[in-house]
């Protein structure tokens, strides 16, 4: 039955109250599933009242946003709320503080991999060395050095094209203001001042338009370009929209180079080196009063940020730690909360009964080893709750030991089993390496025997991997005259996995419905059977298509691509239109997506599965497209 426009206002006035008033609501968006609150604070009282809604399928509150999870309501519910809120221009400093936080990880986001690779690269060539398979005096050893410290002495440079980006700038203006940071001639002069001042000459001071230059090293830096580059953007921003095209082209490379660069000499780059020193200096001086409680300290909470999605601002830290002083304290202390939550998953797995669990356990353990926690924490651990507090226990029990110690990392990279070998010194193997890996060891057992011991149990016809099993999608109890079998073709080709190994725990939970996911290897969705066009999602990420005999897909392009805005996506088709099997629908970007950091990932759901019997899954791990992909019975 069709649903009113007066429905989704009483909804919509629901919601808003439930979540404590339009004046609590600093911020509301929506992707294809959920509406995203930004809150003031959080009224823990409502949730269980929120959560028990009929038109509520789900209800998160993690990552500094309260998720309500309503599948196809969500626009239409996202539009009668709008009007009922004012959301402010200014945000306190919770929400400012949310904005830096989400600015720096969708700079380094594209970064991260490269970084991760040369990090272990280089711990490798160090571990080589130290163990004599390697000699440090032959070609071998030094290209293979300079190819893994290319992407860290040259950071400015890739800074600079992603803060660019971020920033709604010209990347490439972002990228010269990188390169003149780390100019030769800049770099030479440096090393030549440092060397006249250690050998105790007088040295000269230059000016530039009267005005007086510190030179500085800004190789490996990272706050400068960050602040060059948003000045950079202001100034972009600035021009008059009437300029013809050729002059709006030619004049902010203009005056990137004239004022950006120069300023950034003369102040940008000095104080925002004066600031990252002073950071640096703060952490150092925890750690150095006692080591002992900042690794306590740090192990525990490290994956409480992660929860929260704060992690990643960390990460300018223990980078500007590495360029001043050759090494960074923090990096190993959040080693062992990473395999914390591994050993908590291998826990649940040890202990749990039910099949369903326990194949998405595994799987997420093994992710975590190699330094991806999410699916362990939103899938396993976070959900029962006490799996995630022992993982942070023993996440601190191996900080602690790590920092006694003072174990260093000399490298950056992903957190995850290959980190051992970015913290082997270049002098060699030593105590502190070891005391790292037995801490770590340690800590896999400590938060296993913990969760396996002292979680509470489960039954298995209780266990879900959400918070709540929504009465919609109980199997109904009834039997039918016949049974009708329709066939869904895929939609892409490329890998398949299962639901529960996607990283959003939405999707993995099932609670949107049953299905299946691709990790497509080509850029066309198609048509996976003739009916209609239900839904276009308005960033051409995602759509719903309802077929002639009744089936109701949603199909969703990559993990959390609604923040591209419609980037990298063409749609083909629009909403209401009749289309037959193998008809394109979105034409993608996979090249595109990857390099903005995104999983290319593609959720296929039943989304009335709870109308059907069954819903039958292919076994196959690589489909091609219009192949056979799952039955509704």
């Amino acid at each position: 039955m069709a649903t009113s426009p007066s429905y989704h206002q009483r909804l919509a006035a629901q919601l808003v109250a439930l979540v404590g008033g339009a004046e609590n609501i600093l911020h509301v968006t929506h992707c294809t599933t959920r509406l995203r609150f930004k809150l003031k604070h959080v009224p823990v009282e409502s949730l269980k009242t929120v959560n028990a809604l009929p038109e509520v399928i789900s209800v998160m509150n993690s990552g500094g946003q309260f998720q309500i999870v309503l599948g196809s309501q969500v626009e239409s519910t996202y539009q009668a709320i709008t009007p009922l809120v004012t959301t402010p221009q200014n945000g306190d400093i919770s929400s400012h503080f949310t904005n830096v936080v989400d600015t720096v990880i969708n700079i380094f986001t594209p970064l991260l991999w490269i970084m991760s690779a040369a990090g272990i690269l280089k711990g490798l060539v160090v571990l080589f060395a130290s163990l004599d398979w390697l000699s440090r005096d032959t070609g071998t050893y030094r290209i293979l050095c300079s190819s893994a410290d290319a992407v860290f002495f040259f950071l400015p440079i890739l800074l600079g094209y992603s803060a660019s980006k971020r920033f709604g700038g010209n990347p490439l203006i972002g990228i010269v203001i990188g390169c003149a940071l780390v100019h030769p001639d800049i770099t030479n002069h440096v090393n030549w001042l440092t060397a006249q001042d250690l050998a105790g000459f007088e040295v000269p001071t230059e000016h530039f338009l009267g005005f007086p230059i510190q030179y500085l090293n800004y190789a490996s830096s990272v706050i400068p370009i960050l602040f060059a580059t948003w000045f950079q953007v202001r100034i972009e921003k600035c021009f008059p929209k009437q300029l013809p095209d050729f002059a709006d082209k030619w004049l902010g490379p203009f005056f990137g180079l004239l004022f950006t660069v120069p300023l950034t000499f003369l102040l940008i780059g000095p104080f925002s080196v004066l600031l990252a020193n002073f950071i640096s200096s703060g952490v150092f001086t925890l750690y150095h009063a006692s080591p002992m409680i900042a690794g306590l300290l740090i192990g525990a909470i490290w994956q409480i940020l992660v929860v929260f999605g704060i992690h990643w601002c960390l990460v300018p830290v223990a980078l500007n730690n590495i360029t001043v002083n050759g090494y960074d304290v923090l990096l190993p202390l959040f080693i062992p909360a990473v395999f914390g939550q591994m050993g908590a998953c291998l826990g649940v797995l040890l202990k749990t009964k039910d099949r369903k669990v326990r194949g998405y356990a595994g799987p997420a353990a093994m992710t975590a080893m190699f330094g991806i926690t999410e699916p362990a924490i939103y899938g396993i651990t976070l959900p029962r709750k006490w799996p995630f507090i022992f993982g942070c226990m023993a996440g601190a029990l191996g900080g602690g030991i790590i920092a006694s110690f003072q174990t260093k990392a000399y490298s950056m990279g992903l957190l995850s089993l290959f980190s051992f070998a970015q913290i082997i010194s270049p002098q060699g193997l030593d105590i502190s390496v070891i005391a790292c890996l037995l801490a770590t060891i340690l800590t896999i057992i400590v938060a296993a025997t913990l969760t396996y011991f002292f979680s509470p149990s489960e039954k298995p016809s209780s266990v879900c991997l959400s918070s709540k099993i929504p009465k919609q999608q109980e199997k109904p109890q009834f039997t039918r005259k016949g049974t009708r079998q329709d066939d869904v073709a895929s939609p892409l080709s490329g890998e398949v996995i299962p639901l529960s190994l996607v990283s959003d725990p939405t999707f993995a939970s099932g609670v949107m419905g049953e299905g299946i996911a691709i990790i497509p290897d080509s850029g066309t969705l198609v048509a996976p059977f003739a009916g209609t066009v239900s839904s276009v999602f308005k960033t051409q990420h995602a759509m719903g298509i309802k077929s002639t005999t009744g089936i109701e897909l949603l199909i969703h392009i990559g993990i959390d691509t609604v923040k591209l805005d419609g980037q990298g996506f063409k749609l083909l088709v629009e909403q209401d239109q009749e289309v037959t099997l193998g008809e394109p629908l979105i034409e993608f970007d996979l090249d595109f997506l990857a390099s903005q950091g995104f999983e290319t990932t593609t959720p296929i759901i039943v989304a009335n599965s709870k109308d059907y019997l069954d819903v039958i899954l292919t076994s196959a791990t690589h489909v091609k497209q219009g192949a056979p992909l799952m039955t509704t019975l």
